[in-house]
C-alpha cells in the first residue's frame, strides 16, 4: 500500500508541474486552409489518401499506436489492481479494519464498493494521463495538466459512490431475494436508460452558449429534411479546453438534441457543418442513442453474469467471505470485459455506418461529408484506417478512409473494412 501511495504522489507531482507544450493553433489555421481549397472535383474523385496530408497521416497512425496502448494500459491496470487486491489480503484488511470499527454491515459494505472504486481510479490514473498528454500534444485538448488533475480527482468521488452504492444495493438484495439478479438487471436497464436521458437536463460537461440564429435555422432545415424536424439545438463551449470538432446526438425520447462545439464553428464551413447535422439527425431519427444504450447495458450484464460464475469456480481461502470476495468478482469482471468490448464497438460501427447510409441517401452534400472527414483526419490528427490488427478492437466507428470512400464513391484504401 505504502509503494501505491508513493506512486500517486509522483503522478500527481507530473501532473501538477509538468506541462505539456502549448498547443500551436497557427498549425490549425493553416491546415484549414489547405482543406477549404480542394475543389469539388477533388473530392469526390480522389481517393482518400491523396486528400489528406500524409506528413500528419504518418504522426497521426503513431499518435493512435500510443493511444491504444494507452488504452489497453488503463483496462488491464485496473484488472491487475483489483486481482493484487484480493490475492495480497488487502480485501480482507479492509473489510477487517470496518468490522472493528462499526457492525453495522451496511457500512462495511459501503466502505469495501468505495474502496474498489477508489483503486479502479487509482490503478488507471497513469494511463488516463497519458492519454491526456497525447491529447494535449495534437491540440484535441488545451486543458492544463493542473486542471485535468482537478477533474481527474472527480472521478475518484463518483467510483467510490458508485461502487459503495453497487455493492450496498446488490449484497442487500441478495440476503432479500432469490430473484435478485432479475431485480439487478431491471435496475441496471432502467439506470441506463434513465441516466442517458437525463444528461442532457444534467449541469454537467461543457456548458452551454448561446446557440446563434444561423446554427438554429441551418439545424432546422436539416433536422426536417432527415424527417425528425423540431429537435432543438445547442451549442456548447468547449474552444477554451479543446480544439475538437463534435456534433452529437443527445439524449433519448423528449431529451433528445443535437449538440455542436463551438469549436467546430470555428473550422468548418456551413456546407460542412450541414453534413454533419445530417449525421446527427440520422442518429436521432434511427434513435441510435437508446440502442446504444440498451446494448451497453445488456452486455455489462452478460459480463457481470459471466465473472460471477468464474469467480464461484475459484476456492475460498481462510481468510475470504463474501464482501472480500468482491474483489476478486471486479477481477474477473474486468477479464470479460475485455473479451466482449470489441462486441459493443462492432454494434457501434454499425450503427454510425448506417446513420451514414441513412445521411446521403437523404441528400446530404457528399464533397461538404468530405471534406468533413478529410478537416477531421488533418485537425484532429486520426489515421484514414488505422492498423486492421486493432481497429476492430478499439474503433468505434468505421475507418475516415472507408467513409470518405462511401461519401465520394471512391475506392476504400482501409482493407478488411466492415460495419
Amino acid at each position: 500500500m505504502r509503494r501505491l501511495c508513493c506512486a500517486l504522489l509522483l503522478a500527481l507531482a507530473c501532473a501538477l508541474f509538468v506541462q505539456p507544450p502549448a498547443a500551436q493553433a497557427q498549425a490549425r489555421t493553416r491546415l484549414d486552409a489547405r482543406v477549404d481549397a480542394l475543389t469539388t472535383r477533388a473530392l469526390l474523385t480522389r481517393t482518400a489518401p491523396g486528400l489528406v496530408d500524409p506528413a500528419r497521416q504518418r504522426r497521426a497512425r503513431a499518435i493512435a499506436d500510443l493511444r491504444d496502448g494507452a488504452q489497453a494500459g488503463w483496462g488491464l491496470a485496473q484488472v491487475l489492481a483489483f486481482w493484487w487486491l484480493w490475492r495480497s489480503g488487502g480485501a480482507a484488511r479492509v473489510r477487517d479494519a470496518m468490522r472493528r470499527r462499526t457492525r453495522n454491515r451496511a457500512a462495511h459494505r459501503a466502505v469495501f464498493g468505495a474502496t474498489l472504486g477508489i483503486v479502479s481510479a487509482l490503478a488507471a490514473l497513469p494511463f488516463a494521463f497519458a492519454s491526456y498528454r497525447i491529447a494535449f500534444a495534437v491540440g484535441v485538448t488545451h486543458q492544463l495538466a493542473s486542471h485535468w488533475l482537478l477533474g481527474y480527482l472527480g472521478r475518484f468521488a463518483v467510483d467510490a459512490f458508485f461502487g459503495a452504492l453497487i455493492v450496498v444495493v446488490v449484497l442487500g438484495l441478495v440476503e432479500r431475494t432469490h430473484l435478485w439478479y432479475l431485480i439487478v438487471t431491471g435496475l441496471l436497464l432502467v439506470g441506463a436508460v434513465g441516466g442517458a436521458m437525463v444528461s442532457p437536463l444534467l449541469p454537467i460537461g461543457p456548458p452551454q452558449k448561446t446557440t446563434p440564429h444561423t446554427l438554429s435555422a441551418l439545424a432546422a432545415r436539416e433536422a426536417a429534411r432527415l424527417g425528425v424536424p423540431g429537435t432543438p439545438v445547442e451549442m456548447v463551449a468547449t474552444a477554451t479546453r479543446s480544439g475538437a470538432m463534435r456534433v452529437a446526438a443527445t439524449g433519448i425520447g423528449p431529451t433528445r438534441e443535437v449538440s455542436v462545439s463551438d469549436a467546430t464553428l470555428e473550422h468548418v464551413t456551413t456546407p460542412e457543418l450541414a453534413a454533419a447535422l445530417d449525421h446527427a439527425d440520422a442518429d436521432v431519427a434511427r434513435e441510435d442513442n437508446l440502442r446504444q444504450t440498451l446494448t451497453a447495458a445488456l452486455l455489462f450484464i452478460v459480463t457481470c453474469a459471466i465473472a460471477v460464475a468464474l469467480s464461484d469456480r475459484v476456492g475460498f481461502r481462510r481468510d475470504d467471505d463474501v464482501l472480500s470476495r468482491l474483489a476478486l468478482v471486479a477481477t474477473f469482471l474486468g477479464i470479460v470485459a475485455i473479451v466482449t468490448y470489441p462486441l459493443y464497438t462492432a454494434y457501434h460501427r454499425g450503427l454510425e455506418t448506417a446513420a451514414d447510409t441513412r445521411a446521403l441517401a437523404a441528400g446530404a452534400n457528399r464533397a461538404a461529408t468530405v471534406r468533413l472527414f478529410v478537416r477531421d483526419a488533418d485537425d484532429a490528427l486520426e489515421p484514414l484506417c488505422g492498423r486492421r490488427s486493432v481497429r476492430w478492437y478499439f474503433d468505434d466507428t468505421a475507418p475516415l478512409g472507408a467513409r470518405i470512400a462511401q461519401a465520394a464513391g471512391t475506392a476504400d484504401p482501409c482493407p478488411g473494412t466492415s460495419g
